[in-house]
């Protein structure tokens, strides 16, 4: 009997120190699951042993009863109510702690940008190397302060910080770009970081957007202009005053574009920036509307899709552009599938490739509505020609009513 007494006080006082436990703890979980399934097989062993005691063994199993659900009730009730109680609460995943400017942005509404300098920088302290948080300085110093300078050297330094993960690394020299040659106007400065960002990113959708920086730089295009190959100046020249009355309303006073000289100069560009896809797409646009030359334009956007590198985006709209093109040609609808069925294989399982199967029924309408309809020509016809029904000249319908 001394000895149920004995393991009696000890379930006892093990219920009160499991309890205090439980009281400090900060989840609610005492013991982790190994230590649940050790205690409860030392319980269990010591219920086996006092089993023969009889009366006196509720003086232990109580204990331990009280004991065990302190352990397991609550991983039992989290478990089954877990689904209930995470849609109202939320679960129990952890907020990922993160920057918060929205102090910052009120500043800058207000006009106090130095307060709102200050703000980023109270942010920036607790996490240092936001990214977010050194765009938005940046972006003020340039914007509201016309510090471009200070802007410039942020930037610079968000580049060199050491294991920045690539795309944060691309975000920055960017917009570093944007600054020096569209704010600073320092070419040379902003084409070294467009070189840097072709020989650390190749063959990737950075580097095409490189390139096509690069392409349309000044001075890239030797005396051609920045938007592109220099056109003729327009003369004004002495117009009619009573255009009303002239047989051609004045057409041939208008200035002409020559569009033979315009896809010579855009061939000219590529040969020298063959990555411009700006301006190969403007050549596919000249062999096919001014020239009718289909096969040179879909061949010009074939380039385009070869190229390493491209995004899939862009990719699908050339692919969709060449199957309008094929329903000019005399490919017609069978080369137009072919170019759709090509987005699917490439991209099956996309939108992409959705769009493309609900597109391909309708190419034969779409064909039919390419097609010019025919010039019927008005000719020189006998005024008499109900009088002569049965002219050898005429169709008669009827030779016996002749």
């Amino acid at each position: 009997m001394l000895l149920i007494l004995g393991i009696g006080l000890v379930f006892l006082g093990c219920g009160v120190f499991l309890a205090h436990r439980m009281s400090k703890s900060e989840d609610g979980q005492m013991f982790e699951m190994r230590n649940r399934l050790i205690i409860s097989v030392v319980i269990f062993t010591l219920i086996g042993a006092s089993a023969t005691s009889g009366f006196f063994v509720l003086i232990v199993v109580i204990p331990a009863g009280v004991i065990l659900s302190f352990m397991w009730l609550p991983p039992l009730v989290d478990t089954v109510l877990s689904g209930l109680t995470g849609a109202m609460t939320g679960g129990n995943l952890e907020i990922e702690s993160k920057p918060f400017y929205f102090r910052a942005l009120a500043k800058r509404r207000q006009g106090k940008f130095s307060e709102a300098l200050a703000e980023i920088d109270t942010e920036l302290l607790k996490f240092p190397g936001n990214l977010e948080g050194h765009l938005l300085k940046a972006e003020i110093q340039a914007d509201d302060l016309k510090n471009l300078p200070a802007a410039v050297k942020l930037l610079q330094e968000v580049i060199t910080t050491p294991e920045r993960p690539r795309k944060e690394l691309l975000a920055a020299q960017f917009r570093l770009v944007e600054l020096l040659l569209h704010r600073i106007h320092d070419i040379p400065a902003g084409q070294s970081v467009l070189e840097q960002i072709l020989t650390e990113n190749p063959d990737s959708e950075a580097a095409h957007t490189a390139r096509q920086h690069l392409a349309h730089l000044p001075g890239a295009r030797g005396a051609q202009g920045e938007n592109g190959p220099e056109r003729k100046k327009l003369v004004v020249v002495h117009h009619e005053t009573s255009l009303g009355l002239t047989e051609d309303l004045g057409a041939q006073t208008l200035p002409q574009e020559n569009w033979t000289e315009r896809a010579q100069e855009w061939v000219t560009h590529l040969e020298a920036h063959p990555n411009d896809w700006e301006a190969r797409e403007k050549l596919a646009t000249i062999y096919a509307n001014q020239f009718q030359r289909i096969p040179l334009a879909i061949d010009q956007i074939r380039l385009l899709i070869d190229q390493p590198g491209q995004p899939p985006k862009r990719i699908v709209g050339w692919l969709n552009r060449i199957a309008d093109l094929e329903l000019r040609a005399d490919t017609g609808v069978d080369a137009a599938r072919s170019a759709l069925e090509e987005i699917h294989s490439r991209y099956p399982d996309s939108p992409w490739s959705e769009h493309a199967k609900l597109r391909t029924p309708t190419l034969r309408k779409a064909a039919k509505a390419n097609t010019p309809t025919p010039t019927l020509k008005i000719g020189v016809y006998e005024q008499n020609i109900g009088l002569k029904r049965g002219s050898s000249e005429i169709p008669n319908p009827d030779p016996d009513a002749i």
